[in-house]
Protein backbone atom coordinates (compact mmCIF):
# COMPACT_ATOMS: atom_id res chain seq x y z
CA UNK A 1 0.00 0.00 0.00
CA UNK A 2 2.63 2.42 0.87
CA UNK A 3 4.48 1.43 -2.22
CA UNK A 4 1.19 2.69 -4.58
CA UNK A 5 1.05 5.81 -2.50
CA UNK A 6 4.41 6.35 -3.50
CA UNK A 7 4.13 5.78 -6.62
CA UNK A 8 0.83 7.91 -6.58
CA UNK A 9 2.18 11.05 -5.21
CA UNK A 10 5.75 10.82 -7.42
CA UNK A 11 3.15 11.14 -10.67
CA UNK A 12 1.36 13.88 -9.07
CA UNK A 13 4.58 15.72 -8.20
CA UNK A 14 5.39 15.02 -11.83
CA UNK A 15 2.41 16.42 -13.60
CA UNK A 16 2.63 19.54 -11.49
CA UNK A 17 6.00 19.84 -12.70
CA UNK A 18 5.00 19.27 -16.65
CA UNK A 19 2.17 21.61 -15.84
CA UNK A 20 4.31 24.49 -14.38
CA UNK A 21 6.28 24.11 -17.58
CA UNK A 22 3.24 24.26 -19.70
CA UNK A 23 1.79 27.65 -18.53
CA UNK A 24 5.73 28.90 -18.09
CA UNK A 25 5.65 28.06 -21.39
CA UNK A 26 2.64 29.77 -22.72
CA UNK A 27 3.49 32.79 -21.25
CA UNK A 28 6.92 33.39 -21.66
CA UNK A 29 5.58 32.83 -25.96
CA UNK A 30 2.71 35.17 -25.48
CA UNK A 31 4.61 37.80 -23.60
CA UNK A 32 8.23 37.26 -25.62
CA UNK A 33 6.86 36.39 -28.53
CA UNK A 34 7.71 38.13 -31.79
CA UNK A 35 6.15 39.14 -35.45
CA UNK A 36 7.59 36.43 -37.94
CA UNK A 37 7.73 33.56 -34.87
CA UNK A 38 5.40 31.00 -33.29
CA UNK A 39 2.82 33.07 -30.92
CA UNK A 40 0.51 32.41 -28.64
CA UNK A 41 -2.34 34.27 -27.86
CA UNK A 42 -5.42 34.58 -25.16
CA UNK A 43 -8.65 35.11 -26.51
CA UNK A 44 -10.37 38.27 -24.57
CA UNK A 45 -13.62 38.65 -26.61
CA UNK A 46 -16.37 36.76 -27.38
CA UNK A 47 -16.41 37.42 -31.40
CA UNK A 48 -15.66 33.88 -32.01
CA UNK A 49 -18.15 31.99 -30.26
CA UNK A 50 -18.91 29.81 -30.36
CA UNK A 51 -15.60 28.11 -32.37
CA UNK A 52 -13.02 29.47 -29.85
CA UNK A 53 -14.33 30.71 -26.36
CA UNK A 54 -12.88 33.50 -24.11
CA UNK A 55 -10.12 32.35 -21.96
CA UNK A 56 -8.61 29.85 -25.19
CA UNK A 57 -5.02 30.06 -26.03
CA UNK A 58 -4.26 30.09 -29.55
CA UNK A 59 -1.46 29.25 -31.22
CA UNK A 60 -0.38 30.98 -34.65
CA UNK A 61 1.42 30.06 -37.33
CA UNK A 62 3.87 33.20 -38.63
CA UNK A 63 2.69 34.54 -42.19
CA UNK A 64 6.10 33.64 -43.38
CA UNK A 65 5.61 29.72 -42.54
CA UNK A 66 1.74 29.64 -44.14
CA UNK A 67 1.94 27.41 -47.28
CA UNK A 68 1.13 28.44 -50.44
CA UNK A 69 -0.17 26.80 -53.30
CA UNK A 70 2.47 26.51 -55.96
CA UNK A 71 0.94 28.17 -59.30
CA UNK A 72 2.56 30.46 -61.64
CA UNK A 73 0.56 33.42 -61.05
CA UNK A 74 0.78 35.56 -57.40
CA UNK A 75 -2.07 33.54 -54.86
CA UNK A 76 -3.48 34.49 -51.78
CA UNK A 77 -1.31 33.16 -48.85
CA UNK A 78 -4.83 32.72 -46.77
CA UNK A 79 -8.13 31.63 -48.09
CA UNK A 80 -11.74 31.85 -47.15
CA UNK A 81 -11.92 29.49 -43.97
CA UNK A 82 -9.49 30.54 -42.00
CA UNK A 83 -8.67 31.99 -39.21
CA UNK A 84 -5.75 34.28 -38.91
CA UNK A 85 -4.30 37.04 -35.96
CA UNK A 86 -3.79 40.46 -37.37
CA UNK A 87 -3.16 43.70 -36.08
CA UNK A 88 -5.74 46.40 -35.65
CA UNK A 89 -3.58 49.63 -34.18
CA UNK A 90 -1.54 47.95 -31.87
CA UNK A 91 -4.01 45.10 -30.91
CA UNK A 92 -4.15 41.46 -32.09
CA UNK A 93 -7.57 40.26 -33.80
CA UNK A 94 -8.86 37.07 -34.51
CA UNK A 95 -10.83 36.35 -36.99
CA UNK A 96 -12.12 34.29 -39.78
CA UNK A 97 -11.47 35.09 -43.67
CA UNK A 98 -14.46 35.31 -45.31
CA UNK A 99 -13.08 37.11 -48.38
CA UNK A 100 -9.92 37.87 -50.24
CA UNK A 101 -9.45 40.60 -52.70
CA UNK A 102 -6.38 41.46 -54.88
CA UNK A 103 -4.19 41.62 -57.62
CA UNK A 104 -0.67 41.66 -58.86
CA UNK A 105 0.21 39.97 -55.91
CA UNK A 106 -1.19 42.33 -53.28
CA UNK A 107 -4.07 41.06 -51.68
CA UNK A 108 -6.55 42.17 -48.52
CA UNK A 109 -9.07 40.30 -46.55
CA UNK A 110 -12.51 40.63 -45.39
CA UNK A 111 -12.74 39.48 -41.65
CA UNK A 112 -15.28 38.54 -39.85
CA UNK A 113 -15.89 37.34 -35.92
CA UNK A 114 -18.08 34.23 -36.04
CA UNK A 115 -20.45 35.53 -33.86
CA UNK A 116 -20.84 38.76 -35.33
CA UNK A 117 -23.25 39.89 -37.77
CA UNK A 118 -21.57 41.93 -39.89
CA UNK A 119 -18.07 41.63 -41.66
CA UNK A 120 -15.32 43.58 -39.88
CA UNK A 121 -15.29 47.23 -41.50
CA UNK A 122 -11.61 47.54 -42.74
CA UNK A 123 -9.99 45.18 -45.04
CA UNK A 124 -7.31 43.62 -44.10
CA UNK A 125 -3.87 43.72 -45.99
CA UNK A 126 -1.57 40.65 -46.08
CA UNK A 127 1.18 42.45 -43.94
CA UNK A 128 -1.38 43.15 -41.66
CA UNK A 129 -1.70 39.38 -40.40
CA UNK A 130 0.65 37.70 -37.63
CA UNK A 131 -0.34 34.64 -38.90
CA UNK A 132 -2.86 31.40 -39.20
CA UNK A 133 -4.49 29.90 -35.84
CA UNK A 134 -3.47 26.11 -36.19
CA UNK A 135 -4.25 25.65 -32.14
CA UNK A 136 -6.82 26.60 -29.87
CA UNK A 137 -6.65 25.23 -26.03
CA UNK A 138 -9.74 25.77 -24.72
CA UNK A 139 -9.88 27.70 -21.01
CA UNK A 140 -6.35 27.45 -20.68
CA UNK A 141 -5.64 31.21 -20.79
CA UNK A 142 -7.36 32.08 -17.72
CA UNK A 143 -4.36 30.77 -16.45
CA UNK A 144 -1.48 32.31 -18.37
CA UNK A 145 -3.80 35.50 -17.70
CA UNK A 146 -3.67 34.86 -14.02
CA UNK A 147 0.07 33.91 -14.27
CA UNK A 148 1.15 36.90 -15.73
CA UNK A 149 -0.57 38.96 -12.54
CA UNK A 150 1.14 39.63 -9.70
CA UNK A 151 -0.69 36.59 -7.57
CA UNK A 152 -0.28 34.23 -10.26
CA UNK A 153 3.31 34.58 -10.18
CA UNK A 154 3.74 34.15 -7.01
CA UNK A 155 0.58 31.49 -6.91
CA UNK A 156 2.39 29.68 -10.04
CA UNK A 157 5.92 30.65 -10.30
CA UNK A 158 7.60 31.77 -6.63
CA UNK A 159 5.56 28.99 -4.91
CA UNK A 160 6.19 25.89 -7.23
CA UNK A 161 9.41 26.33 -7.15
CA UNK A 162 10.30 27.25 -3.72
CA UNK A 163 8.38 23.56 -3.13
CA UNK A 164 10.68 22.00 -5.46
CA UNK A 165 13.88 23.70 -4.07
CA UNK A 166 12.55 22.30 -0.56
CA UNK A 167 12.16 19.14 -1.45
CA UNK A 168 15.64 18.92 -3.32
CA UNK A 169 17.02 20.01 0.12
CA UNK A 170 15.45 17.27 1.83
CA UNK A 171 16.44 14.56 -0.66
CA UNK A 172 19.91 15.72 0.35
CA UNK A 173 19.59 15.88 3.78
CA UNK A 174 18.52 12.21 3.80
CA UNK A 175 21.42 11.11 1.65
CA UNK A 176 24.06 13.20 3.37
CA UNK A 177 22.43 11.17 6.54
CA UNK A 178 22.63 7.86 4.58
CA UNK A 179 26.61 8.55 3.73
CA UNK A 180 27.42 10.35 7.43
CA UNK A 181 25.80 6.63 9.05
CA UNK A 182 27.40 4.55 6.28
CA UNK A 183 30.89 6.21 7.44
CA UNK A 184 30.08 5.54 10.74
CA UNK A 185 29.43 2.22 10.96
CA UNK A 186 32.49 1.43 8.57
CA UNK A 187 34.73 3.07 11.34
CA UNK A 188 32.97 1.03 14.04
Amino acid sequence: MKKVLKIAIGALYALFIVAIVVVGAAVALSVFGKQGTYQLFVVESGSMKPNIEIGSVLLVRPTSQVRKVASPLPSPTFNKGDVVTYLSGDNPVTHRVVGVEGSGGQFSYQTKGDANRTPDQAKVAEKQILGKVILTAPYVGHAVSFAKTQLGYIFLIVIPITLIIYSEILAIIGETKKILARRRSAVV
